[in-house]
């Protein structure tokens, strides 16, 4: 086997059947689910029973909630457009039978959904501005939301990717 073969098989376009793809898999749905609005689940849980870390949970959510917040309003029907458009063509190159297209939908249309639920929780803390323990019991919905969307992701990425592999090894 020569050297590029071997490169080549390691970065092959056939997602579901290389090692990197579940590797990245994991690694990417963990920095989705990590934080919620920015705010550690450590800090979150240690609000309910400690005031600086409600500070700090209040402080840090207003903060990501002004970053979430501060794209003009064009700028952000744009970005819809895009990821629109971008998720419609991987849907219709996965369609076809393109592996890797399959892999990036799979992972992109629950990360838009999840960033769809980030925005309307970030529109409606602005608008509430909770106090320490609504806001808890928000950030921890919805993080339970999120890791929902994330582990149905993974499982039915799962289900496909073995049905992917073994109907092409047949």
């Amino acid at each position: 086997m020569q050297w590029y073969e071997l490169v080549f098989s390691a970065i092959s376009l056939r997602s579901f059947s290389v090692l990197w793809f579940w590797i990245a898999l994991a690694g990417f749905w963990t920095i989705v689910t990590r934080n919620v609005m920015g705010v550690p689940q450590d800090v979150i849980l240690n609000a309910r029973t400690d005031a600086r870390a409600a500070e700090e949970m209040l402080w840090l959510t207003r903060f990501h909630v002004r970053r979430k917040l501060a794209m003009p309003a064009g700028l952000r029907v744009a970005l819809v457009a895009v990821v629109a458009f971008v998720l419609s063509g991987l849907l219709a190159l996965a369609l076809a039978g393109l592996d890797a297209a399959q892999a990036l939908f799979l992972m992109g249309a629950p990360w838009a959904l999840i960033e769809a639920l980030r925005l309307r929780l970030a529109h409606r803390l602005a608008a509430e501005a909770p106090d320490a323990e609504t806001l808890a019991n928000r950030l921890i919905w919805h993080r339970i939301m999120v890791q929902a969307i994330a582990t149905t992701a993974i499982f039915i990425t799962l289900i496909w990717g073995v049905w992917r592999v073994l109907s092409l090894s047949i």
